[in-house]
């Protein structure tokens, strides 16, 4: 079998430097959950965020890890507001001297079964309004006063 150059030089040095990777933060394709327009990747003094690209008439944003990967799902301020709700049901259970489980993962295990949702969908930051009112509604009636 006949070999090209490229693959002699492959076979005996090794397949050579990795092609450059981007610098910066990966940028995501994010639509403003309040009007429609592009988000854009920006950064403030709290870190990166996804802001919409009409500001300042549209103020739609959404926060970002440091690798510029979304926190979870845009969501419109409706919401925003009501996984705000969401957290502040849920997090006790897990947080702070009244808490019901012993730790932050046991209590997303939970959320997990009431919720019917993978360790991959249970999370807050993806919910909808309505996930947002089940999940606060199992809380009160699992362990309401």
């Amino acid at each position: 079998m006949k070999v090209g150059l490229e693959d002699h030089i492959r076979d005996k040095h090794g397949p050579g430097p990795a092609p450059p990777r981007p610098k910066g933060p990966k940028k995501f394709d994010l639509t403003c959950p309040e009007c429609g327009a592009p988000m854009t990747l920006r950064e403030s003094r709290y870190g990166l965020f996804y802001g919409c690209s009409k500001w300042p008439e549209c103020r739609g944003s959404h926060g970002a890890h440091p690798d510029g990967t979304p926190l979870g799902t845009p969501a419109d301020i409706r919401t925003k507001k009501l996984r705000m709700v969401a957290h502040n049901a849920f997090d006790p259970l897990w947080r702070g001297d009244h808490a019901i489980f012993d730790s932050r993962g046991k209590a997303y295990l939970w959320m997990q079964d009431v919720m019917g949702m993978g360790q991959h969908e249970a999370h807050i930051s993806r919910f909808d309004r309505e996930d947002c009112k089940k999940l606060v509604e199992a809380i009160w009636e699992k362990f309401g006063e």
